[in-house]
């Protein structure tokens, strides 16, 4: 790509491998294209890369030293040399390519040490639960996958100061092999510990500040928490109604919305609460995205319904009775703004941020992945619905409260003010 004017190019690098990590990458840059911006999207491939096409944006290919969850044992085995090579050749395509500044999510550690070695702007969009004054608030509990019989026996108070220690000067193996080979590659620069490498060199963050219950910094002000970014139009290949779902929604009784997420790791949970919600009288609609092929669902009762993709879940959130989510950023503010209370069972620690978030707004009840039991989730799910006139006020004081999810605009807009001065 040549650049026509004088407009700095961005790139923009989405997780196409996550849906949450892809969609909210594309708003920003589908708004920031709105205001005139020069806009490329970069790609390692992924289910989700038909957002982008859809909205009209040219991709350019990167092959991946690994994607995912696979990330930071590659880094860990792989030799530097490799590694360099991989950066090498990445720099010749931001080279050809022209591009000024690069924005993307922390999925792609990867990808980090090009931009440095170009001496190219790096901007993070991150959750907020990852901003260090929200480490620093002591909201960052002790997360429940680090938890064993062992850790169990500590009283929380302890656990939550180690792991706020921990989160905010940890180095570990990653850090230390990205400094080597940064002064290998003679990139002047050395990360701390591994939570200042996905600050960038400027961070966005995708949540509202009052819900996150934080106050703003000099470092991190208060405009840089740009509020939440939702679905909605983005996915026009699903955008239509769903007359199934409104015939499922018309039986008597409660109805539940189960929705784990796209990353295969949810998959045997997923399919354990199934079993569950299988033998209960509940009314079930549930999406698996892509946890599953549609010839590997399970055979289950005519109470649950089951739907590979649900573009306006907000909206089914609102009409059902409760949710059951696992924490992902995305899925927790679809609960929020839908005013209907939920149950979370998170994966990892920033899912258990985001869950204890809700918690604290008295909208949500959180359970242990780690020692989950189906006895908990139907006392859960009994307690919210034994006591459901309390837990649906205050999750609909807490939507109430939200303002305007306009994340993408107010994102765009920043990124305009931080390349306004790139010449």
């Amino acid at each position: 790509m040549i650049k026509t004017d004088k407009k700095p190019l961005i790139g923009f690098f989405p997780g196409f491998f996550d849906l949450g990590e892809s969609y909210p990458i594309i708003k920003i840059a589908k708004r920031y294209k709105e205001l005139g911006g020069n806009v490329v999207i970069f790609s390692h491939g992924g289910n989700y890369e038909y957002l982008a096409e859809e909205q009209g944006f040219e991709i350019k290919k990167i092959e991946p030293i690994a994607s995912g969850p696979d990330i930071t044992r590659y880094f860990q085995n792989e030799s530097d040399e490799n590694i360099i090579k991989f950066i090498k050749n990445q720099a010749l395509i931001y080279q050809n390519t022209q591009i000024d500044a690069l924005v993307q999510t922390s999925s792609y550690i990867d990808c980090l040490l090009t931009p440095l070695l170009l001496k190219i702007p790096i901007i993070s969009i991150i959750s907020g639960i990852l901003a260090p004054p929200y480490i620093q608030a002591n909201h960052a509990t002790y997360p429940d996958n680090f938890e064993n019989n062992f850790t169990r026996i500590l009283p929380k108070f302890i656990k939550n100061r180690i792991n706020k220690w921990y989160t905010l000067n940890y180095q570990g193996p990653i850090t230390k092999k990205i400094n080597r080979i940064a002064k290998k590659t003679n990139i002047n620069i050395h990360f701390r510990c591994f939570h200042d490498i996905i600050l960038g060199n400027y961070t966005i963050f995708c949540d509202d500040i009052k819900f996150l219950g934080i106050k703003p910094t000099k470092e991190f002000p208060e405009k840089n928490y740009i509020g939440p970014i939702l679905p909605d139009y983005i996915f026009k290949k699903y955008n239509r109604k769903d007359e199934e779902i409104e015939k499922h929604l018309n039986r008597p009784g409660r109805s539940i919305l189960l929705t784990m997420g796209s990353s295969k790791i949810m998959k045997e949970i997923f399919l354990e609460i199934l079993n569950i919600l299988n033998n209960t009288d509940y009314n079930v609609i549930a999406t698996y995205t892509e946890l599953y092929n549609k010839d590997e669902l399970p055979k289950l009762n005519d109470n649950i319904l089951m739907k590979k993709f649900i573009p306006n879940i907000i909206e089914l959130n609102k009409q059902v009775d409760l949710a059951i989510i696992h924490g992902g950023r995305g899925t927790v503010y679809n609960a929020a703004y839908s005013g209907k209370p939920a149950i979370g069972i998170p994966l990892n620690g920033e899912q258990q941020y985001n869950i204890e978030n809700l918690k604290r707004h008295g909208a949500a009840l959180k359970l242990s992945k780690t020692f989950f039991q189906k006895e908990k989730l139907l006392k859960a799910i009994d307690e919210i619905l034994e006591k459901y006139d309390l837990y649906l006020k205050k999750a609909q004081n807490l939507a109430y409260k939200f303002p305007k999810p306009e994340g993408d605009k107010n994102a765009a807009y920043i990124i305009q003010e931080i390349t306004s001065n790139i010449k």
